[in-house]
């Protein structure tokens, strides 16, 4: 079935929010054996969205729509609906009590601008929300399915899972589509396209792709069949060929964060966590903690952004920082020592760097990034440079330094020694 995305809302127009709902929509709509054809953004003008619907009906047999079902003035989804399928809205009674119970369980009285979000177009079914006050609404234009969502994304994930997924699923009965991940760090997307060359010559019935983030870059593996058993067979041995492609770079399958296999590593291991940060700012040890129960590794973290923070609270050496200045591989090293001392972690990561855009030099340009890591067994660090805005930078080194406890900790799919250290 042909399918199309039609995410509304003028703040994702303008790029002032990030589209999450397409990437969301687009893999679960896999787990029905689709992929969507077309994806179209709208601002939240009636003329537009009126125009994305009417395009949408004709070339797909399923249209999802996010946004615009808020009790704002310029939340019009539903109105444009009934005006462009001739569908009269109604109140429903029995919509507006669950959003009146909803405000009551917060303890507190619905504003009557919300009485909009209980107006159904005539015929439609209400996709309940679990979450928020918006329903969502199901409805059938001739021989399309036509499903319009919240635009907030935990509320259209319910809504997926729980309605849109089963009732696609029913109508496309056989097919299945699934996706594997293989999540690395440590190569540019370029050259780990270079390790997986001939790969789909292998294996014709898989499509390969690959997405960079700051946090590596993930390669995702796809293929549909009627056959289950055969399906799952084909993407295990695609799996098992990509981490051997990938190597030493590949951490985690599906899903998983760094975070995520550095915590599990520390638990199997028994040990504990510190974290010392000047650049970063405290987002290695917000990566840390962004993993349910952190709190049985994570001791706690140093932010020290000066010289005389680094060697009050550190106890790094001023000769040190005289000698070889704040961005160095010995700063790092004294850096995640002195966490580790400090907090009386079993390890500890540290990160200074330039992070720009001004401060750099000849010899310590701006994307310049020194990573320690301090065991009971010695001091380790690793020199990075990076590209990009100073968020950017930020961001990879904040990724590269829990790749370094990882590849220290023998974590991950598969492990072995770092490359480059000094």
């Amino acid at each position: 079935m042909t399918t199309e995305i039609i995410t509304i809302g003028s703040e994702l127009l303008h790029g002032l929010v990030r589209n999450t709902n397409i990437d969301l929509i687009s893999g679960m709509l896999a787990e029905a054996g689709l992929r969507p054809s077309y994806h179209t953004t709208v601002g939240d003008e009636a003329e537009f969205i009126a125009e994305a619907f009417r395009t949408a009906v004709h070339r797909a047999e399923v249209v999802i729509t996010t946004g615009g079902l808020g009790p704002t003035s310029d939340d019009i989804t539903r109105k444009v609906i009934a005006t462009v399928f001739r569908r009269r809205l109604i109140l429903d009674r029995a919509v507006l009590d669950e959003i009146r119970a909803r405000f009551k369980e917060r303890g507190l009285d619905m504003p009557p601008i919300n009485e909009v979000q209980a107006l159904i177009p005539r015929g439609a079914i209400v996709i309940p929300n679990a979450r928020g006050t918006a329903p969502g609404l199901h409805f059938t234009h001739l021989k399309t399915e036509c499903f319009a969502l919240p635009g907030v994304p935990s509320e259209a994930q319910d809504m997926l899972r729980d309605y849109v997924i089963p009732f696609l699923k029913q109508r496309n009965p056989g097919l299945a589509s699934m996706i594997r991940v293989v999540r690395t760090i440590g190569l540019s997307e370029s050259v780990l396209a270079e390790r997986l060359q001939g790969f789909e010559r292998e294996e014709p019935e898989l499509k390969l792709g690959t997405i960079a983030r700051a946090s590596g870059v993930d390669i995702h593996l796809s293929a549909s069949s009627a056959d289950a058993m055969w399906l799952q067979g084909v993407l295990d041995r695609g799996e098992r060929k990509l981490v051997e492609r990938a190597g030493t770079v590949a951490y985690a399958l599906g899903s998983r964060t760094l975070s995520d296999v550095v915590g599990e590593a520390l638990l199997t291991h028994g040990l504990t966590i510190a974290t010392a940060e000047s650049f970063t700012g405290g987002s290695v040890g917000a990566a840390v903690v962004s993993t349910s129960g952190s709190s049985r590794y994570y001791l706690g973290g140093v932010v020290a952004y000066s010289n005389e923070s680094k060697e009050t609270l550190l106890g790094v050496s001023s000769e040190t920082l005289r000698r070889v200045g704040s961005v160095s591989a010995e700063v790092a090293k004294e850096m995640a020592r002195g966490a580790r001392e400090r907090l009386g972690a079993s390890c500890a990561v540290s990160t200074t760097g330039v992070a720009g855009p001004e401060g750099g030099t000849a010899e310590k340009p701006v994307g310049l990034a020194h990573i320690g890591y301090s065991a009971q067994d010695g001091d380790v660090s690793e020199r990075y440079l990076f590209g990009g805005s100073r968020a950017d930078i930020i961001a990879r080194a904040s990724f590269y330094a829990l790749d370094l406890v990882r590849r220290s900790l023998k974590a991950g799919v598969p492990w072995s020694e770092p490359s480059s250290r000094s």
